[in-house]
């Protein structure tokens, strides 16, 4: 059996936390000292595609243990997060298919912008959840 993993190494999960504050850091910029639309609107997507980048590298990048236990946190909680997925792109398209035109351009680009991000934080919510309850499980 072919023993190769997707995850990205320990270190790319720190990076991942720094790119993260950076991200909020930025946000905090944009909201508190620029006045400009147009600095506005860059720095915005700029701290967008920085905060998908930073949530990319934390939940695909391994634990400083990385065992056979975690492997199974990891898949279950990637199952549970591509049925939420289904379930919330099924939901999606009722709506649309029953009031049509309703999706803009805004909230389309909102849509795509938001479901990455809410993806990634369900994924990693549960995979510490289920590492927190397991390592909670192993003290008693």
């Amino acid at each position: 059996m072919n023993k190769t993993s997707l995850l990205m190494p320990h270190t790319c999960q720190k990076a991942g936390w720094c790119l993260l504050i950076l991200s909020v850091l930025a946000e905090l910029v944009k909201v508190l000292l620029i006045h400009d639309i147009n600095v506005t609107w860059y720095l915005a997507k700029a701290s967008h595609v920085t905060l998908i980048i930073s949530l990319f590298l934390i939940c695909l990048s391994r634990e400083q243990v990385e065992d056979e236990m975690i492997a199974g946190f990891r898949l279950q909680a990637i199952g549970i997060t591509a049925y939420v997925f289904f379930v919330l792109l099924t939901g999606l398209s009722i709506v649309l298919g029953i009031k049509p035109g309703c999706l803009n351009l805004y909230l389309g680009e909102l849509l795509l912008l938001v479901l990455p991000i809410l993806l990634c934080v369900l994924y990693y919510g549960l995979f510490k959840r289920m590492l927190w309850q397991s390592r909670k499980e192993e003290a008693r």
